[in-house]
This record gives C-alpha cells, sequence and structure tokens, in this order.
C-alpha cells in the first residue's frame, strides 16, 4: 500500500512539473498596462502569447534556449527588456516588428519607409490622428500625433528586428534603445481574449485580427 501510494504521488508529481513546463514553453497570458501599442492593444487588454511560435522557451528562463524561426514584418511580439531596462512586476513588453535583419527602415514625416518604399498608409476615417498601415498581407491601425516625426536610416543588424508601438510618438521602443535581439523575444501575440475597452464587434474583429 505505502509502495502504491508512494508510486502515485511521483506520478502525480510528474505529471504536475510536465504542465508547469508545457505552460510556461508553449501558452502565457498578459495582460497591458500602458498605451504604446494603442489602438491596437489598450491599457487593461488580457492577451495570449505562442511562445512556440519562434523557438523554445525553458520556465523561469527568459531567453529562448532554441530558436527556430524569426518574426516577420508586422507581428506583434512580447520581449524581455533591452539591458538597462527593468522589468517591473506584471509588465509586459510588447511591440510591432516592422523591420527583420538586413532591412532599412526609417521615418520622414511620420511615414514609415522599408528598404527606401513608403508602407501603403491610409487615413482613418474616424479618428484624424488614426492611420492603416499594411505591410505584406497584414494591416493594422497606427496612432500618429507628430506629423514632423522622423527617424534613420537604419540598417538592422543579423539575429535582431526593428520594433516599434502602434502608438507611434508614444512608445518608448527600437528608436530609443537600439534593435531587439530575436532570442530575446518570449512569444507572438495572437489574441486578445478580453478587453473592457470593445466599441463593438467590428472594433474586436479589427483588433484581434491586426495580431494575426
Amino acid at each position: 500500500m505505502k509502495r502504491f501510494a508512494a508510486e502515485t504521488f511521483k506520478a502525480m508529481a510528474a505529471a504536475a512539473i510536465l504542465v508547469i513546463m508545457l505552460k510556461g514553453s508553449m501558452v502565457e497570458a498578459n495582460q497591458i498596462i500602458s498605451g504604446s501599442m494603442t489602438p491596437t492593444l489598450l491599457e487593461g487588454d488580457f492577451i495570449l502569447v505562442n511562445k512556440l511560435r519562434y523557438g523554445l522557451h525553458i520556465p523561469f528562463m527568459d531567453k529562448m534556449v532554441l530558436i527556430w524561426s524569426s518574426p516577420n514584418r508586422g507581428d506583434v511580439v512580447t520581449f524581455v527588456p533591452p539591458e538597462g531596462f527593468e522589468r517591473k512586476e506584471g509588465k509586459v513588453f510588447v511591440k510591432r516588428v516592422v523591420a527583420v535583419s538586413g532591412d532599412m527602415v526609417e521615418i520622414k514625416d511620420s511615414r514609415l519607409f522599408i528598404n527606401g518604399q513608403p508602407v501603403p498608409t491610409s487615413r482613418s476615417f474616424s479618428n484624424p490622428h488614426e492611420f492603416l498601415e499594411t505591410i505584406g498581407e497584414r494591416s493594422y491601425n497606427v496612432m500618429k500625433l507628430d506629423p514632423a516625426s522622423s527617424f534613420g536610416p537604419y540598417t538592422v543588424p543579423e539575429s535582431y528586428v526593428f520594433a516599434v508601438g502602434d502608438n507611434r510618438d508614444n512608445s518608448l521602443d527600437s528608436r530609443a534603445w537600439g534593435p531587439l535581439p530575436v532570442k530575446n523575444i518570449e512569444g507572438k501575440a495572437f489574441l486578445i481574449y478580453f478587453s473592457k475597452a470593445w466599441r463593438s464587434s467590428l472594433d474586436a474583429i479589427q483588433r484581434i485580427g491586426s495580431l494575426l
């Protein structure tokens, strides 16, 4: 009987450890606590992050131990903050990748350029400061308050990406702290599973769609 109890306890402990490892390695839930990704992600939003999208994580370790792919332009990623930035408990660093290794990124008069070509942009009818950008097959809304903002040109080095907030003039990002190492990326945000700020079903569909 004692032996049976011991074996049962070992099996349950092994199962618990496996669940913890899978949870930490596959999917993670985070809450957005800043406005740097407005209008895509709003303060208070709850998101799910695919931690297997780019590589393998070991629970309680911040960086990927095995990388099998790099982010694409347009991906919204969570990541370990760059050196010199302390990660406060509960704080999620999340930005949109706009350029990848080898790309030249530039902002002229608030317009984003990749490899010398302007990213297709159109103005929103509902908000004069909101614009629709399209990178590849992905479209998303950005907020621009300063029509004269500029950056670069800058070429992204190997094994890095260039990540900026959708709230372009209210975001501390690669324009300030430099390119983001791919190894620092925790995963790809793929779902807003709760938001107090849903304005309508269409708003929910549009904001979730900008992550996919």
